[in-house]
């Protein structure tokens, strides 16, 4: 660890002194107007440019310098070099964040910021919200995205309700005025394969131009018999009506099915009582029954047209629907038998989502200011159907028996128990302003949003209104030295549909951060670091009750902490990210004195996580690059903090080969296959670890045409 340390201040004195590594200046003696015409050939550049300019933390994109708050920006470049093929995948080495706390999941996001969940409401795509309350996870194709964006913070004054940890921005692939494709084809470990491509097209006018991008994967799951598929299309068209007036359409469609068991990957304590009996691995469901089915449909369109270059208009709307069908079978030691049941889950959602401002425009870049008055609007309904299939209970005794294929499993009845239905909708909506003003070396931001937020019931009649006034306050100070020095306030409202031991509605989850900074951003080089410091907190966080139906509001968590993270190309030849992360979160009031104090589950004091990719070598038409990372997990509580589990660390290793239009590189995660716990929580009252990712390689192949 100490060493890490050490490499890591290394860097970032090696950055700082190191010469202006991409794209220096033309110097006033190449003179352009004596020269002849000539047209380029097409070639290709496998180098690293990093990325500056975010659409979180603003409605329009904003450059990092200007932003008075912690951003991360993870680009295409950064995605294909890390074999990013999940969403969890892409976050793993930015600061403040815990990814799978729950386990290594192939189709959801678990994630943590600053210690606090990631919730629906904050993950987001393209600037606008999918889906909030709904069970509806929102599971992302990353080969559909061009650009993770990590704003960590409340952001209640851009996308209304949300929990106050942070925000994840999915800037999808979008049409570009130009004509270029790839596929790409995979296979790897627990047998991965996959086939994806990507076009983009462009008229001669330069007018119109569209983007497809599809993708077919099929990979083996933890769980034994257990395969997922997924199809994926993304159609996208951009015209441009004027230099004033654009409109960009987008639709996508995506299926995943899991044949097996899609339950989080589990693996049992020695306090399980079936521990050392039943394998973690082991299929206790019903071939050919056991299902999840995802199926997600949406589509949107953006705006923009400018009257004049002080006043444009811009609208964004987006329409989304998701369908499941979830048969699992779940099962526990119930006295002297395995009880087993299938649950049955039938579910439709849909959302709606408009969000439009007037943008007001004075001075120019360097001295003026920026102001968005807007309306947004929200609205999406669930239906859900629920049954319950009786299974055959086990014996213990012949769990043996079934492992080791002595016995076959009794089979299994058809008996369907009704549970009925639940149907419930939300509405959101809210006004917001927000400005930014340039004064000298000062940028200075600040919003204020009145949001509406009504949610209902129909299975248990039960109507929940709330509206909520936030707002955010920040400033940057640029030294003239290619060092931003910054800070910020922002707060957060989070209503929720929950009840506690009297069947009364709790009340919503609020919060509020400060947070002080300084970003070094210099203008000629493809470096960018961030140090943080912050202190945020959540009132009212709703908790539920073990072996209970209903919930209970804690007082309040705060989470303090500091994070440094780093982003350079130090040249042509070395790429350097890397991220450090203290966090002190624990329980600082509840009506419980014994839970004060007590740290949130899964939550670590420390991460750090490094990764350095080197050019080993040059070709006229490409390079041969190496790549090692290594990626620290600290000790981390179970909730009742009696249980800790010890420090993790895995690595990472990448090769990859570039020639002309042609990329070979070969990803390996846990290069050593450590095996790790990242946390421990109890599944019906037994404590059961969520394990992490297994040894995992992905070998990929891309043409670029």
């Amino acid at each position: 660890m100490n060493k890490l340390r050490l490499f890591v201040l290394l860097a970032l004195a090696a950055s700082a002194a190191a010469p202006t590594a991409y794209g220096a200046a033309t110097s006033e003696g190449d003179k352009e107007e004596n020269l002849p015409a000539y047209e380029m050939p097409i070639f290709y550049v496998y180098g690293e440019r990093l990325s500056d300019t975010a659409l979180a933390g603003s409605k329009t994109p904003q450059e990092l310098k200007d932003m008075p708050a912690s951003l991360s920006i993870i680009n295409s470049d950064e995605i294909e070099r890390l074999g990013v093929y999940r969403l969890t995948d892409a976050l793993e080495y930015s600061a403040g964040i815990t990814v799978s706390p729950r386990g290594d999941d192939n189709l959801f996001n678990m994630s943590k910021i600053r210690g606090f969940d990631v919730s629906h409401s904050n993950l987001i795509v393209d600037g606008m919200k999918t889906f909030t309350t709904t069970d509806n996870v929102f599971s992302p194709e990353i080969y559909g995205v061009e650009q993770v964006e990590i704003l960590r913070g409340p952001a209640s004054t851009f996308y209304g309700t949300g929990l106050g940890g942070g925000t994840i921005n999915l800037a999808t692939k979008s049409p570009k005025p130009e004509n270029r494709a790839e596929v790409q084809l995979q296979m790897g470990s627990q047998a991965t394969r996959m086939a994806a491509f990507d076009v983009n097209g462009v008229t001669r006018d330069g007018t119109l131009y569209g983007r497809v991008v599809g993708i077919l994967r099929e990979n083996d799951l933890f769980y034994d018999h257990t395969e997922q598929k997924r199809m994926y299309l993304a159609p996208s068209l951009t015209k441009e009506f004027s230099d004033k007036t654009k409109l960009t359409l987008k639709a996508f469609f995506q299926e995943d099915i899991i044949d097996g068991y899609a339950y989080l990957p589990r693996r049992r304590l020695p306090e399980d009582p079936l521990y050392g009996i039943l394998p973690d691995k082991y299929f206790v469901g019903v071939k050919g029954w056991d299902t999840y089915e995802l199926r997600q449909t949406g589509a949107s369109y953006e705006l923009e047209h400018a009257f004049s270059p002080q006043v444009s208009f811009h609208q964004h709307a987006s329409y989304r629907h998701t369908d499941i069908k979830s048969y699992q079978t779940t099962g526990v030691l119930r006295g002297p038998m395995f009880m087993r049941w299938g649950a049955m889950i039938d579910s439709e959602a849909t959302a709606y989502g408009l969000d439009q401002f007037v943008r007001l425009r004075h001075g120019d870049k360097d001295h003026g200011g920026d102001t968005n008055i807007g309306f947004d609007w929200h609205y999406e309904r669930t239906l859900d159907d629920q049954n319950m299939r009786m299974l055959s209970p086990w014996n213990p005794a012949d769990i043996p028996d079934y492992v080791a294929g002595r016995r076959r499993p009794p089979v299994d009845p058809d008996t369907i128990m009704p549970m009925g239905g639940l149907r419930y909708w939300n509405r959101e909506t809210g006004l917001y302003v927000n400005h930014q003003e340039k004064i000298g070396r000062w940028t200075l931001t600040g919003g204020l949003r009145r949001g509406s937020y009504e949610m209902y019931s129909e299975r248990d009649d039960m109507r929940e209104r709330e509206t909520a006034w936030t707002g955010q306050f920040g400033a940057v100070y640029d030294t003239r030295r290619d060092f931003y020095l910054y800070g910020h306030w922002h707060n957060s409202f989070e209503p929720t549909l929950t009840l506690d031991e009297n069947n009364r509605l709790l009340p919503p989850t609020r919060g509020r951060e400060f947070e002080l900074g300084v970003k070094y951003l210099p203008k000629n080089t493809a470096t960018q670091v961030t140090l943080a410091v912050f202190d945020l907190r959540r009132q009212n966080v709703h908790i539920s009750v073990p072996g209970t139906s209903y919930y209970r509001a804690i007082g309040e968590i705060t989470s303090r902490g500091v994070e440094l993270e780093y982003r350079a190309a130090l040249s042509d030849r070395v790429y350097l990210l890397g991220s450090y992360t203290y966090l002190d979160a624990s329980v600082t009031k509840d009506a419980n004195p014994r839970r004060i104090g007590r740290r949130p589950q899964g939550v670590p004091h420390h991460t750090l996580n490094l990764r350095v990719d080197t050019v080993l070598h040059k070709f006229k038409d490409g390079d041969l690059t190496f790549g090692l990372g290594a990626r620290y997990l600290g000790a981390r509580p179970d909730d009742s903090n009696r249980i800790t589990l010890g420090g993790s660390t895995v690595y990472d290793a990448s090769l990859r080969l570039n020639r002309g239009h042609d990329a070979l590189t070969l990803h390996i995660r846990n290069l050593f296959n450590k095996q790790y716990l990242t946390s421990i929580e109890p599944v019906w009252s037994v404590p059961t670890g969520f394990a992490g990712q297994d040894r995992t390689w992905i070998l990929s192949y891309i043409h670029k045409f």
